[in-house]
């Protein structure tokens, strides 16, 4: 059929695309949006999930390795939870009331402190698995003035069970279906920005 046609051509571009494109560029794309996505809000804009995911098919498919993927993408969650925490701690107050802040909205926030002041290191940690969510509660985090070490134990342990249970996930699934789920998440990632 002309439809299945198309989509095998789609499929062999993304491919030779993938191929192509130096594991670097990766690594570089895929670290830098988990390190943004909470360091500066850029999860409400592309979820890490998503570029995590086409990362880890991209390297079951292509040149790029697994393993330095993942490591550097959890360093990546880490230190931009971090990021946020620390911007949360020291100007929370002026983030809520920025314009960017007002765009989250009041209720989102009260709604996010809330939790991390009853849930501490389980909300933490499982506001890792809800994509907007993981992107405000490291600023939501340092604004509540949760404790630093308490924090840092459920940003290591979230971040890395995150990347690793995504990441592994991603290449299995890219190892069995690769391009057309890489294809799929790249008209995802489109339709969300």
């Amino acid at each position: 059929s002309e439809g299945g046609d198309i989509l095998s051509s789609l499929v062999d571009w993304v491919i030779s695309v993938v191929e192509s494109t130096p594991p670097w560029a990766v690594y570089l794309v895929v670290w830098g949006v988990i390190y943004g996505e909470a360091a500066a809000l850029i999860g409400l804009i592309l979820p890490g999930e998503t570029v995590l995911l086409a990362g880890a098919v991209a390297a079951a498919i292509g040149p790029t390795n697994i393993g330095w993927l993942i490591t550097g993408a959890c360093l990546a969650a880490v230190l931009g939870d971090w990021t946020g925490y620390m911007l949360g701690r020291r100007s929370g107050e002026r983030i809520t009331h920025s314009r960017l802040g007002s765009w989250i909205g009041e209720e989102r926030w009260n709604r996010a402190e809330k939790l991390i002041r009853n849930g501490g290191v389980v909300a933490v940690i499982g506001a890792r698995w809800i994509g907007y969510v993981r992107t405000v509660t490291p600023f939501v985090a340092g604004m509540s003035q949760m404790p630093t070490k308490q924090y840092l134990f459920a940003n290591v342990l979230g971040g890395v069970v995150w990347v690793v249970v995504v990441g592994v996930t991603g290449y299995a699934v890219g190892e069995t279906i690769g391009a057309t789920l890489l294809l799929y998440l790249g008209f995802a990632a489109a339709v969300v920005v």
